[in-house]
C-alpha cells in the first residue's frame, strides 16, 4: 500500500499511475485535485484522503522542498522523495533514518482541480525501491531504475539552476535560454559552475551538465518553469534548495559559484517582493 504526500503537479501524476496499476493510495494533501490530463485522456483520481497517514509499504513525499521538515511524522514505511534540489532527502534521511531518492522530468502543471501533462517524461528510481518500480510501470509511467540516484539528482539540480532563475527573472518560458544570447550565456555558466562543484564532491554525472541544460530547456521550450510560476504567482520558490545547494557546497568545497549566487539572491529579493503576476 502506498501513501502520497502532497498533491501537487508530481503527486497528483504518481496517484494516476498507481490508480492504473490498481492501487488507491491514501493522500495527505492541503487541497485536492479532481482530474489529470495525460495523452490526451482525461481521469479522475481515486484516492483516499486522510489526516493521518496510516501503516503503508511506501511514502511518496511530493511536497515543495521547504515544506519537508514539517511532513516528517507523517512519515510512514519507506519514504521515496519526489522534490527538486538537494537537501529535502537529506534531511528526511537524517531525521527519519532512510529514504530513497527520485527524480521526475515529466512537465505537469495544476491549475486549481487539474493537472496537465504535457510532453514525454521518465521517472528515475533507485533498483532496490522494489515493487513501486515495477507499479509505476504498470500504470504507464515510464521508469528507469538505476544502482544511483544520487548523481541524476544532481544533473537534474544543475539544469533546474541554469534554467529556472534565469526564466523567472525573464518571465519567459525555457526557451529563452536557447533562443537568446545573453540569457543562454547566464544558464551556461550557470550549469559550468554546478558541473565543477559536483566534480569537486565526487559525483560523476551521467551527462554534460552545459549540453543537458540546452537540450532541455529546447525539448521544453514552451514550458513555464515551476520557478516561474511560483515568483509568478507571488509565492516562494525552491532556489534554496537548487542555486542555494550549489553555492552552499561550494563554499564548504573552495570552489567559486559567482552566477549561481547572483541568481539565487535575485531570486530571492523576487520572493521578497510576494507580488502576483499570475491569477
Amino acid at each position: 500500500m502506498y501513501a502520497i504526500i502532497g498533491l501537487g503537479a508530481v503527486g497528483s501524476l504518481l496517484a494516476l499511475f498507481l490508480n492504473r496499476a490498481g492501487h488507491r493510495p491514501y493522500v495527505l494533501a492541503r487541497s485536492r485535485v479532481r482530474r489529470v490530463v495525460w495523452g490526451g485522456e482525461t481521469y479522475t483520481l481515486d484516492v483516499a484522503y486522510v489526516d493521518e497517514v496510516p501503516d503503508v509499504e511506501y511514502t511518496l513525499v511530493a511536497v515543495k522542498a521547504y515544506d519537508t521538515e514539517g511532513v516528517l511524522p507523517h512519515i510512514r514505511g519507506v519514504p521515496v522523495i519526489f522534490q527538486n534540489g538537494i537537501g529535502g532527502l537529506e534531511l528526511v534521511v537524517e531525521r527519519y533514518g532512510k529514504g530513497l531518492g527520485a527524480v521526475v522530468t515529466y512537465g505537469a502543471y495544476r491549475s486549481s482541480d487539474v493537472v496537465e501533462v504535457r510532453g514525454a517524461g521518465e521517472i528515475i528510481l533507485p533498483e532496490d525501491a522494489g515493487r513501486l518500480v515495477d507499479d509505476l510501470r504498470n500504470g504507464g509511467a515510464n521508469v528507469r531504475a538505476v544502482p544511483d540516484v544520487g548523481p541524476y539528482r544532481w544533473l537534474k539540480t544543475i539544469v533546474n539552476a541554469a534554467i529556472n532563475p534565469v526564466t523567472a527573472l525573464l518571465r519567459a518560458p525555457n526557451g529563452v535560454v536557447v533562443e537568446d544570447p545573453w540569457a543562454r550565456a547566464v544558464a551556461e555558466a550557470a550549469a559550468r559552475e554546478g558541473g565543477e562543484v559536483a566534480s569537486r564532491s565526487g559525483v560523476r554525472l551521467p551527462g554534460d551538465p552545459v549540453e543537458e541544460t540546452f537540450r532541455v530547456a529546447a525539448a521544453t521550450r514552451w514550458n513555464l518553469s515551476s520557478m516561474y510560476q511560483d515568483v509568478a504567482r507571488g509565492g516562494r520558490t525552491e532556489v534554496d534548495y537548487i542555486n542555494g545547494a550549489i553555492v552552499r557546497r561550494g563554499r564548504e568545497l573552495g570552489v567559486p559559484t559567482p552566477v549561481n549566487e547572483t541568481l539565487w539572491r535575485l531570486v530571492k529579493a523576487l520572493e521578497g517582493r510576494r507580488t502576483a503576476l499570475l491569477p
